[in-house]
Protein backbone atom coordinates (compact mmCIF):
# COMPACT_ATOMS: atom_id res chain seq x y z
CA UNK A 1 0.00 0.00 0.00
CA UNK A 2 1.74 3.65 -1.02
CA UNK A 3 1.83 6.61 0.61
CA UNK A 4 -1.19 8.34 -1.55
CA UNK A 5 -3.71 5.11 -0.65
CA UNK A 6 -3.40 5.14 2.82
CA UNK A 7 -3.54 9.28 2.35
CA UNK A 8 -6.80 8.73 0.73
CA UNK A 9 -7.89 6.07 3.59
CA UNK A 10 -7.12 8.27 6.20
CA UNK A 11 -9.01 10.97 4.96
CA UNK A 12 -12.03 9.08 4.36
CA UNK A 13 -12.27 7.64 7.89
CA UNK A 14 -12.08 10.80 9.24
CA UNK A 15 -15.28 12.10 6.87
CA UNK A 16 -16.53 8.69 8.71
CA UNK A 17 -15.53 10.21 12.24
CA UNK A 18 -17.04 13.65 11.42
CA UNK A 19 -20.87 11.71 9.86
CA UNK A 20 -20.75 9.56 12.90
CA UNK A 21 -20.18 12.42 14.97
CA UNK A 22 -22.97 14.74 13.56
CA UNK A 23 -25.66 12.02 13.16
CA UNK A 24 -27.16 12.41 16.23
CA UNK A 25 -26.93 16.45 16.48
CA UNK A 26 -28.42 16.81 12.86
CA UNK A 27 -31.46 14.07 14.15
CA UNK A 28 -31.77 15.73 17.68
CA UNK A 29 -32.35 19.15 15.84
CA UNK A 30 -34.67 17.28 13.33
CA UNK A 31 -36.53 15.52 16.21
CA UNK A 32 -37.48 19.09 17.85
CA UNK A 33 -38.20 20.26 14.59
CA UNK A 34 -40.88 17.44 14.35
CA UNK A 35 -42.19 18.17 17.94
CA UNK A 36 -42.55 21.66 17.47
CA UNK A 37 -44.66 20.84 14.66
CA UNK A 38 -46.66 18.47 16.51
CA UNK A 39 -47.43 21.03 18.82
CA UNK A 40 -48.25 23.46 16.01
CA UNK A 41 -45.76 25.86 16.27
CA UNK A 42 -43.70 26.27 13.19
CA UNK A 43 -40.82 28.74 11.66
CA UNK A 44 -41.14 30.28 8.37
CA UNK A 45 -37.50 28.95 7.43
CA UNK A 46 -38.19 26.00 7.30
CA UNK A 47 -40.76 26.28 4.53
CA UNK A 48 -38.65 27.96 2.77
CA UNK A 49 -38.89 31.50 3.27
CA UNK A 50 -35.57 33.70 2.87
CA UNK A 51 -35.65 36.70 4.02
CA UNK A 52 -33.54 38.69 2.04
CA UNK A 53 -35.47 41.76 0.86
CA UNK A 54 -35.58 40.79 -2.51
CA UNK A 55 -37.14 37.28 -2.69
CA UNK A 56 -41.11 36.59 -2.58
CA UNK A 57 -41.57 34.57 0.68
CA UNK A 58 -45.68 34.38 0.29
CA UNK A 59 -46.06 31.04 -0.62
CA UNK A 60 -43.36 29.96 1.93
CA UNK A 61 -45.12 32.06 4.30
CA UNK A 62 -48.60 30.67 3.19
CA UNK A 63 -47.12 26.98 3.92
CA UNK A 64 -46.52 28.20 6.96
CA UNK A 65 -49.33 29.52 8.19
CA UNK A 66 -51.19 26.55 6.84
CA UNK A 67 -49.60 23.53 8.71
CA UNK A 68 -49.05 25.60 11.83
CA UNK A 69 -50.94 27.18 15.04
CA UNK A 70 -48.04 29.28 16.21
CA UNK A 71 -45.74 30.73 13.42
CA UNK A 72 -42.58 32.01 14.12
CA UNK A 73 -40.91 35.06 11.82
CA UNK A 74 -37.19 35.04 13.07
CA UNK A 75 -35.42 38.12 12.83
CA UNK A 76 -33.11 38.04 9.35
CA UNK A 77 -30.52 40.55 7.69
CA UNK A 78 -33.46 42.33 5.65
CA UNK A 79 -36.98 41.31 5.48
CA UNK A 80 -39.82 38.90 3.79
CA UNK A 81 -40.85 40.45 0.85
CA UNK A 82 -44.59 39.62 0.41
CA UNK A 83 -45.64 39.79 -3.16
CA UNK A 84 -49.58 39.38 -2.56
CA UNK A 85 -52.04 38.21 0.31
CA UNK A 86 -51.34 35.69 3.24
CA UNK A 87 -54.37 34.11 4.10
CA UNK A 88 -54.69 33.78 8.19
CA UNK A 89 -58.69 32.54 8.14
CA UNK A 90 -61.31 31.96 6.61
CA UNK A 91 -62.16 29.09 3.88
CA UNK A 92 -58.73 26.94 3.61
CA UNK A 93 -58.22 27.90 7.88
CA UNK A 94 -59.82 26.32 10.96
CA UNK A 95 -58.80 29.52 12.95
CA UNK A 96 -56.36 29.62 16.19
CA UNK A 97 -53.73 31.29 14.46
CA UNK A 98 -50.88 32.75 16.26
CA UNK A 99 -48.68 35.23 13.98
CA UNK A 100 -45.46 35.53 16.37
CA UNK A 101 -42.82 37.95 15.28
CA UNK A 102 -38.96 38.21 16.36
CA UNK A 103 -38.39 42.10 15.49
CA UNK A 104 -40.71 44.23 17.34
CA UNK A 105 -41.22 47.44 17.62
CA UNK A 106 -39.56 49.34 20.23
CA UNK A 107 -39.91 52.88 21.19
CA UNK A 108 -42.62 53.93 18.38
CA UNK A 109 -40.87 52.32 16.04
CA UNK A 110 -37.45 51.57 16.28
CA UNK A 111 -35.90 48.63 14.95
CA UNK A 112 -32.26 49.26 15.94
CA UNK A 113 -31.95 49.90 12.11
CA UNK A 114 -33.46 48.03 10.47
CA UNK A 115 -36.41 48.00 8.17
CA UNK A 116 -39.92 46.44 9.34
CA UNK A 117 -40.03 42.59 9.33
CA UNK A 118 -42.23 42.01 6.88
CA UNK A 119 -42.94 44.34 3.87
CA UNK A 120 -45.73 44.08 0.93
CA UNK A 121 -46.51 45.74 -2.01
CA UNK A 122 -50.09 46.50 -1.98
CA UNK A 123 -51.20 44.48 -4.42
CA UNK A 124 -54.03 44.18 -1.42
CA UNK A 125 -54.30 43.62 2.18
CA UNK A 126 -51.19 41.91 3.84
CA UNK A 127 -52.64 39.72 6.34
CA UNK A 128 -56.27 38.70 5.42
CA UNK A 129 -59.53 36.69 7.40
CA UNK A 130 -62.71 36.55 5.54
CA UNK A 131 -65.60 33.84 6.45
CA UNK A 132 -67.58 32.39 8.93
CA UNK A 133 -67.48 33.28 12.78
CA UNK A 134 -66.46 29.45 13.16
CA UNK A 135 -63.56 29.82 11.00
CA UNK A 136 -61.65 32.98 12.22
CA UNK A 137 -61.41 32.33 16.10
CA UNK A 138 -58.66 33.35 17.78
CA UNK A 139 -55.98 35.04 15.49
CA UNK A 140 -53.22 36.85 17.16
CA UNK A 141 -50.65 39.03 16.00
CA UNK A 142 -47.82 39.15 18.60
CA UNK A 143 -44.70 41.54 17.99
CA UNK A 144 -45.11 42.10 14.35
CA UNK A 145 -43.46 44.96 12.67
CA UNK A 146 -45.17 45.04 9.27
CA UNK A 147 -45.52 47.61 6.38
CA UNK A 148 -47.89 47.40 2.94
CA UNK A 149 -47.95 49.89 0.04
CA UNK A 150 -51.62 51.23 -1.17
CA UNK A 151 -53.27 48.56 0.98
CA UNK A 152 -54.22 46.86 4.28
CA UNK A 153 -51.72 45.10 6.67
CA UNK A 154 -54.57 43.71 8.89
CA UNK A 155 -58.24 43.01 7.15
CA UNK A 156 -59.75 40.64 9.67
CA UNK A 157 -64.12 39.89 9.12
CA UNK A 158 -65.94 37.39 11.40
CA UNK A 159 -62.98 37.19 13.70
CA UNK A 160 -64.01 36.17 17.80
CA UNK A 161 -61.28 36.59 19.95
CA UNK A 162 -58.75 38.41 18.53
CA UNK A 163 -55.62 40.30 19.37
CA UNK A 164 -52.87 42.60 18.04
CA UNK A 165 -50.35 43.10 20.81
CA UNK A 166 -46.89 44.81 20.24
CA UNK A 167 -46.99 45.54 16.74
CA UNK A 168 -45.44 47.96 14.45
CA UNK A 169 -48.21 48.17 11.56
CA UNK A 170 -48.41 50.92 8.58
CA UNK A 171 -49.98 51.20 5.62
CA UNK A 172 -48.68 53.83 3.09
CA UNK A 173 -51.00 55.73 0.35
CA UNK A 174 -54.04 54.18 1.69
CA UNK A 175 -57.42 55.84 1.32
CA UNK A 176 -58.83 53.12 4.00
CA UNK A 177 -57.44 51.74 7.23
CA UNK A 178 -54.28 49.78 8.40
CA UNK A 179 -56.56 47.48 10.43
CA UNK A 180 -59.58 46.71 9.23
CA UNK A 181 -62.11 45.04 11.10
CA UNK A 182 -65.67 43.63 10.25
CA UNK A 183 -68.28 41.40 11.89
CA UNK A 184 -65.85 40.94 15.33
CA UNK A 185 -66.45 40.36 18.65
CA UNK A 186 -64.11 40.38 21.35
CA UNK A 187 -61.38 42.34 19.68
CA UNK A 188 -58.23 43.54 21.62
CA UNK A 189 -55.41 45.95 20.13
CA UNK A 190 -52.58 46.96 22.69
CA UNK A 191 -49.59 48.71 23.06
CA UNK A 192 -48.80 48.99 19.30
CA UNK A 193 -47.95 51.61 16.75
CA UNK A 194 -50.78 51.60 14.13
CA UNK A 195 -50.28 54.65 10.92
CA UNK A 196 -51.81 55.08 7.72
CA UNK A 197 -50.89 57.80 5.21
CA UNK A 198 -52.86 58.76 2.42
CA UNK A 199 -56.26 59.62 3.88
CA UNK A 200 -57.45 56.38 5.50
CA UNK A 201 -57.72 55.61 9.05
CA UNK A 202 -55.34 53.63 11.50
CA UNK A 203 -58.48 51.61 12.46
CA UNK A 204 -61.68 51.13 10.55
CA UNK A 205 -64.21 48.75 12.87
CA UNK A 206 -67.99 48.74 10.79
CA UNK A 207 -70.67 46.26 10.99
CA UNK A 208 -70.88 44.97 14.93
CA UNK A 209 -67.63 44.74 15.72
CA UNK A 210 -68.81 44.59 19.77
CA UNK A 211 -66.87 44.71 22.84
CA UNK A 212 -63.52 46.32 20.92
CA UNK A 213 -61.00 47.57 23.58
CA UNK A 214 -57.86 49.65 21.82
CA UNK A 215 -55.57 50.23 24.57
CA UNK A 216 -52.07 52.06 25.25
CA UNK A 217 -51.43 52.23 21.12
CA UNK A 218 -49.64 55.07 19.25
CA UNK A 219 -52.22 55.99 16.72
CA UNK A 220 -51.76 58.42 13.60
CA UNK A 221 -53.63 58.70 10.22
CA UNK A 222 -50.79 61.36 8.51
CA UNK A 223 -51.50 64.80 7.25
CA UNK A 224 -54.93 63.19 5.91
CA UNK A 225 -56.60 60.35 7.76
CA UNK A 226 -57.44 59.82 10.57
CA UNK A 227 -56.92 57.42 13.81
CA UNK A 228 -60.38 55.12 14.55
CA UNK A 229 -63.32 55.43 12.69
CA UNK A 230 -65.93 53.12 14.22
CA UNK A 231 -69.83 52.52 12.62
CA UNK A 232 -72.62 50.25 14.21
CA UNK A 233 -70.57 48.44 17.03
CA UNK A 234 -71.32 48.47 20.83
CA UNK A 235 -68.98 47.93 23.77
CA UNK A 236 -66.19 49.86 22.14
CA UNK A 237 -63.33 51.19 24.57
CA UNK A 238 -60.68 53.52 23.70
CA UNK A 239 -58.02 54.10 26.59
CA UNK A 240 -54.23 55.48 27.09
CA UNK A 241 -53.81 56.01 23.79
CA UNK A 242 -51.86 58.59 21.99
CA UNK A 243 -53.18 60.20 18.85
CA UNK A 244 -50.82 62.18 16.93
CA UNK A 245 -50.85 64.31 14.21
CA UNK A 246 -53.68 63.62 11.47
CA UNK A 247 -57.06 65.28 10.59
CA UNK A 248 -59.05 63.42 12.32
CA UNK A 249 -58.83 61.54 15.80
CA UNK A 250 -61.39 59.15 17.28
CA UNK A 251 -64.96 59.09 14.75
CA UNK A 252 -67.77 57.59 16.17
CA UNK A 253 -71.41 57.14 13.93
CA UNK A 254 -70.71 59.50 11.48
CA UNK A 255 -73.46 57.68 9.13
CA UNK A 256 -70.27 56.90 6.86
CA UNK A 257 -68.58 53.53 5.49
CA UNK A 258 -65.12 54.90 4.31
CA UNK A 259 -65.21 51.70 2.32
CA UNK A 260 -67.75 52.25 0.31
CA UNK A 261 -68.28 56.52 -0.32
CA UNK A 262 -69.89 56.00 -3.41
CA UNK A 263 -73.00 53.81 -1.63
CA UNK A 264 -75.25 56.72 -0.38
CA UNK A 265 -72.86 56.99 2.52
CA UNK A 266 -74.85 54.92 5.12
CA UNK A 267 -74.83 51.30 4.07
CA UNK A 268 -73.27 49.04 7.14
CA UNK A 269 -73.06 52.29 8.67
CA UNK A 270 -75.40 52.70 12.43
CA UNK A 271 -76.22 53.12 16.07
CA UNK A 272 -73.32 52.96 18.14
CA UNK A 273 -73.88 51.74 22.13
CA UNK A 274 -71.70 51.71 25.43
CA UNK A 275 -68.78 53.88 24.54
CA UNK A 276 -65.81 54.77 26.76
CA UNK A 277 -62.88 57.17 25.52
CA UNK A 278 -60.70 57.80 27.99
CA UNK A 279 -57.34 58.63 29.80
CA UNK A 280 -56.25 59.69 25.66
CA UNK A 281 -53.78 62.13 24.37
CA UNK A 282 -54.49 64.01 21.55
CA UNK A 283 -51.54 66.00 20.33
CA UNK A 284 -52.53 68.68 17.54
CA UNK A 285 -55.28 66.66 16.23
CA UNK A 286 -57.38 68.88 13.78
CA UNK A 287 -60.80 66.77 14.75
CA UNK A 288 -59.74 65.08 18.36
CA UNK A 289 -63.41 63.59 18.63
CA UNK A 290 -66.53 63.87 16.51
CA UNK A 291 -69.21 61.74 18.01
CA UNK A 292 -72.49 61.49 16.31
CA UNK A 293 -71.65 63.91 13.81
CA UNK A 294 -71.68 63.84 9.94
CA UNK A 295 -67.77 62.97 8.45
CA UNK A 296 -68.12 66.77 6.61
CA UNK A 297 -69.16 64.80 3.71
CA UNK A 298 -72.41 65.54 2.04
CA UNK A 299 -75.75 66.47 4.42
CA UNK A 300 -76.14 63.41 6.13
CA UNK A 301 -76.68 63.84 10.03
CA UNK A 302 -74.62 61.37 11.85
CA UNK A 303 -76.04 58.33 13.45
CA UNK A 304 -76.72 58.04 16.95
CA UNK A 305 -74.65 57.26 19.65
CA UNK A 306 -76.25 56.18 23.31
CA UNK A 307 -74.23 56.00 26.41
CA UNK A 308 -70.57 57.29 26.45
CA UNK A 309 -68.01 58.08 28.87
CA UNK A 310 -65.59 61.15 28.14
CA UNK A 311 -63.51 61.41 30.69
CA UNK A 312 -59.30 62.12 31.54
CA UNK A 313 -59.02 62.75 28.20
CA UNK A 314 -55.86 65.59 27.38
CA UNK A 315 -57.30 67.27 23.76
CA UNK A 316 -55.33 69.80 22.11
CA UNK A 317 -55.76 71.06 18.54
CA UNK A 318 -52.15 74.16 19.10
CA UNK A 319 -51.99 74.59 15.48
CA UNK A 320 -55.52 74.56 14.39
CA UNK A 321 -58.27 76.68 14.66
CA UNK A 322 -60.90 74.01 14.93
CA UNK A 323 -63.92 72.47 17.58
CA UNK A 324 -62.05 69.97 20.11
CA UNK A 325 -65.05 67.89 20.23
CA UNK A 326 -67.81 68.19 17.83
CA UNK A 327 -71.11 66.10 18.78
CA UNK A 328 -73.90 65.59 17.50
CA UNK A 329 -76.50 62.72 18.07
CA UNK A 330 -75.78 61.75 21.50
CA UNK A 331 -77.40 60.21 24.25
CA UNK A 332 -76.86 59.59 27.59
CA UNK A 333 -73.23 60.90 28.05
CA UNK A 334 -70.91 61.98 30.70
CA UNK A 335 -67.98 64.29 29.48
CA UNK A 336 -66.05 64.88 32.45
CA UNK A 337 -62.64 66.01 33.62
CA UNK A 338 -61.21 66.19 30.42
CA UNK A 339 -58.28 68.93 29.91
CA UNK A 340 -59.09 71.21 26.29
CA UNK A 341 -56.17 73.26 25.31
CA UNK A 342 -56.84 75.19 22.00
CA UNK A 343 -54.90 77.27 20.12
CA UNK A 344 -53.66 80.62 22.00
CA UNK A 345 -55.14 82.85 19.63
CA UNK A 346 -58.22 80.55 18.37
CA UNK A 347 -61.82 81.57 17.89
CA UNK A 348 -63.23 78.05 17.27
CA UNK A 349 -65.43 77.00 20.55
CA UNK A 350 -63.80 73.83 22.48
CA UNK A 351 -67.12 71.76 21.88
CA UNK A 352 -69.20 72.20 18.50
CA UNK A 353 -73.12 70.89 18.94
CA UNK A 354 -74.55 69.63 15.52
CA UNK A 355 -78.27 69.62 15.08
CA UNK A 356 -80.29 66.70 12.94
CA UNK A 357 -83.77 67.85 12.36
CA UNK A 358 -86.63 65.03 12.47
CA UNK A 359 -83.89 62.53 14.08
CA UNK A 360 -84.25 61.10 17.63
CA UNK A 361 -81.75 62.54 19.38
CA UNK A 362 -81.39 65.36 17.08
CA UNK A 363 -79.18 66.42 19.45
CA UNK A 364 -76.94 65.95 22.65
CA UNK A 365 -79.72 64.83 25.32
CA UNK A 366 -79.13 63.58 28.66
CA UNK A 367 -75.50 64.51 29.17
CA UNK A 368 -73.66 65.79 32.14
CA UNK A 369 -71.02 67.66 30.94
CA UNK A 370 -68.60 69.57 34.36
CA UNK A 371 -65.55 69.21 35.94
CA UNK A 372 -63.51 70.20 32.63
CA UNK A 373 -60.56 72.60 32.25
CA UNK A 374 -60.08 75.17 29.31
CA UNK A 375 -57.07 76.40 28.34
CA UNK A 376 -56.26 79.12 25.94
CA UNK A 377 -58.31 80.43 22.89
CA UNK A 378 -60.81 83.14 22.98
CA UNK A 379 -63.74 81.38 21.40
CA UNK A 380 -66.86 80.11 23.67
CA UNK A 381 -66.93 76.83 25.26
CA UNK A 382 -70.25 75.52 23.20
CA UNK A 383 -71.22 76.62 20.43
CA UNK A 384 -74.02 75.02 17.83
CA UNK A 385 -76.16 76.25 14.66
CA UNK A 386 -78.92 78.41 15.29
CA UNK A 387 -81.58 75.77 14.29
CA UNK A 388 -85.00 76.98 16.21
CA UNK A 389 -87.04 73.62 17.11
CA UNK A 390 -90.17 74.58 19.20
CA UNK A 391 -89.50 77.62 19.15
CA UNK A 392 -86.17 77.84 21.24
CA UNK A 393 -82.57 78.04 19.94
CA UNK A 394 -80.27 74.78 19.99
CA UNK A 395 -78.40 76.09 22.37
CA UNK A 396 -81.71 76.84 24.59
CA UNK A 397 -82.44 73.07 24.23
CA UNK A 398 -79.02 72.03 24.88
CA UNK A 399 -79.20 73.79 28.69
CA UNK A 400 -82.66 72.47 29.22
CA UNK A 401 -81.54 68.93 27.90
CA UNK A 402 -78.26 68.67 29.57
CA UNK A 403 -76.43 69.61 32.36
CA UNK A 404 -73.81 71.79 31.33
CA UNK A 405 -71.20 73.59 33.86
CA UNK A 406 -68.38 76.20 32.47
CA UNK A 407 -65.02 74.70 32.43
CA UNK A 408 -62.35 75.39 34.95
CA UNK A 409 -59.87 78.01 33.21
Amino acid sequence: MNRITVGVAGLLGLLLVFVLMESPQTERLSAQVDRKRDHGEVSVLDFGAIGDGKTDDRAAIQAAIDAGDEIHFPDVPQFYRIKGTLQMGGSNQSGGKRLIGHRPCRGGGAFQGKAPLLQGEGAGPLFVAKGGTQQNRAIELVGLSALNEGSSVVDLMSGIDAMIDNCWLKSLSNPDATVRLRESYNVTIRESTIVCSGGGFAITAYQQCNKLRVQNCRLGGGDLGGAIHVEQSANVQLEGNLVELGVYGFVVSSGIRLDQPDAGNVEGAGVCHALRIASNYFENVQHPLVIGSALNRGQHPGQAVFGAVIESNNIGTYGFDSPLMTLGRLKAASIRGNSFWRKADGKAPAILVTYAAGANPSHPTGCVVEANHLTNGAGPFFSGAEAKAAGVTLLQRLRTDNEIKQPEK
